[in-house]
């Protein structure tokens, strides 16, 4: 019998799972060459710990074939826990949905722990930061990006 060990913060998740939750994250921004370091802040609402197959609108994009009959796997990284945590470089991954529910994200962009404008941002961060999302019900977070769940400070 094998026992895998997860790390605290990806039970804590877990144990959330299906539960719409509020999450602060805080990463650095991919910024063009010369560039100061940027974070990105944001604050959002979504549901934690989902299995992909099990939404609706991806049943439906299933049915009228928009989506492949079949799932076809991760694209990148491989399963710690089928289907909520992903693992790849080391790092662990949540799966959430985007909730409809009129709650938008709230975003802050900082440089040298100050406040920055969007498109100060913009001029410095790879155009990659600021595409627009396509139709995703479901993306992934990276664990350690996880600042503060439901109102409680999260140690890393």
């Amino acid at each position: 019998m094998t026992t895998t060990v997860i790390p605290t913060q990806v039970a804590r998740l877990l144990a959330l799972k299906g539960q719409i939750t509020t999450l602060i994250t805080q990463r650095d921004c991919k910024v063009r060459k010369g560039e100061e370091r940027i974070e990105k802040l944001s604050k959002f609402q979504c549901r934690i710990g989902v299995n992909y197959d099990n939404i609706q609108a991806v049943k439906e994009k299933r049915e009228n074939g928009d989506l492949p009959a079949e799932n076809a796997g991760l694209p990148w990284g491989e399963w710690l826990i089928f289907p909520y945590v992903i693992t790849h470089k080391g790092e662990y991954y949540m799966r959430c949905t985007t909730l409809n529910n009129g709650n938008l994200p709230q975003v802050t962009f900082l440089r040298n722990n100050e406040e920055i404008t969007k498109e100060m941002a913009q001029v410095a961060c790879l155009a990659s930061e600021f595409r627009d999302k396509e139709d995703n019900n479901v993306f992934t977070i990276k664990i350690s990006s996880i600042k503060d769940v439901n109102g409680s400070l999260v140690e890393n």
